[in-house]
């Protein structure tokens, strides 16, 4: 179901890409009060090729953009680390897949240390603490849902943070519980 939107109410969608799994979220923000409407996982089978792969995962996205056609024109995305060689290359290749199903739109690179800021913030985690767990339980915490389903690896929970620091940076949400 698509959600409609007035003058009001605006939707947001936000990514965490990879080439394995990427993590999707779309939030709705109504007088400046955000909504957790949809998110999940874009798969990619490990089996077939880096083209084969990065080719579901532009179906995904572009399935996702199918499902919600009225999202804003920029979208959030988790910026790519530069640590190993081969995950690297892996999270580039699937940020250029991103680039290309997100043509018509501005994408937006979201660090993922002001993720992590955000998530320490909200749960009152020490300055070091930065595990995919931390991220989750923000979540749940910002949402008032401790039993929100999400992935164990973190993309459903990343995608969802990536678009709340966003909305917080460009002052359309509060940063503190909603």
């Amino acid at each position: 179901m698509i959600p409609k939107t007035d003058a009001h109410t605006t939707l947001h969608l936000g990514l965490d890409t990879s080439l394995t799994k990427s993590g999707y979220a779309v939030i709705s923000v109504t007088d400046r009060k955000p909504t957790l409407v949809d998110y999940g996982l874009i798969k990619s089978t490990a089996k077939f090729s880096d083209g084969e792969r990065l080719r579901q995962i532009h179906a995904g996205i572009t399935d996702v953009l199918g499902r919600y056609p009225n999202v804003e024109r920029v979208i959030p995305r988790e910026a790519g680390i530069v640590r190993f060689n081969i995950p690297t290359k892996q999270i580039f290749k699937s940020h250029g897949v991103t680039e290309f199903a997100l043509a018509d739109y501005e994408i937006y690179d979201i660090n993922i240390q002001t993720v992590k800021a955000w998530a320490r913030r909200i749960t009152g985690s020490p300055g070091k603490r930065n595990d995919k767990a931390m991220i989750a339980e923000a979540v749940r915490i910002y949402f008032d849902n401790p039993e929100l389903p999400l992935n164990k690896d973190g993309d459903e929970a990343d995608a969802i943070t990536v678009i709340l620091s966003y909305l917080i940076r460009e002052n359309m949400i509060d940063g503190g519980v909603a």
